[in-house]
């Protein structure tokens, strides 16, 4: 393995990246533990951070033909995708224009923020678990299907979603939920620091 594809696996954004990623997919993993005010308003924190790392992942090119391991199966995702819409609810719905199907419609399409959450999981899953092999060229080739991921699929829910979420947020909710306190419109709170923790891992000795 060239030196370069070394850096690239062990560079302070992949490392950083790999962090949040994990946090992301611990927090759907535990999603039924969850109230759903608790669940848009730390959604909300989270996908955008995500975002920006992804976005700063170091170039690197696959070595390898065949693509990695995967390891989310049908059962992980689905499990994802009903805990997150059993907890939504009618909160689940949004209607998408970002999608290839809108070549050939003249409307936006339904969508459910369940499923993208449920897509965006499967590739970070996959992704965190070659990772966690800790074989260099194996990383090395999960870290450059995850990049192509993710500007030609997963950014694209990601952003989906986060808008149907903010929606959520601050019209749907705000207009009124009986369930739920109106003093726990926050629900459970994620800090700054509880987002950042960990990653102060790829910091040069």
């Amino acid at each position: 393995m060239k030196d370069n594809d070394a850096r690239a696996i062990f560079d302070r954004n992949t490392v950083e990246f790999v962090t949040v990623s994990a946090e992301f997919c611990g927090f759907l993993e535990r999603v039924s533990e969850k109230k759903r005010k608790a669940f848009v308003d730390t959604s909300l924190k989270l996908l955008p951070l995500l975002y920006l790392k992804a976005s700063l992942l170091p170039e690197c090119v696959r070595l390898d033909e065949a693509d990695p391991e995967t390891f989310v199966t049908e059962g992980d995702y689905e499990l994802v995708r009903s805990s997150v819409s059993a907890l939504l609810a009618e909160y689940d719905d949004y209607l998408d224009v970002f999608l290839d199907d809108m070549v050939y419609s003249d409307t936006p399409i339904r969508q459910t923020v369940s499923e993208g959450m449920a897509d965006i999981y499967q590739s970070l899953k996959d992704f965190i678990c070659v990772f966690q092999l800790g074989l260099d060229r194996t990383m090395n080739d999960a870290l450059a299907v995850c990049r192509e991921q993710f500007a030609e699929f997963w950014g694209q829910r990601l952003l989906n979603v986060m808008r149907a979420l903010h929606d959520v947020r601050y019209r749907q909710l705000a207009a009124g939920e009986a369930e739920e306190d109106e003093n726990d419109i926050f629900g459970e709170k994620i800090t700054e620091e509880e987002l950042y923790e960990g990653l102060e891992m790829g910091d040069d000795e």
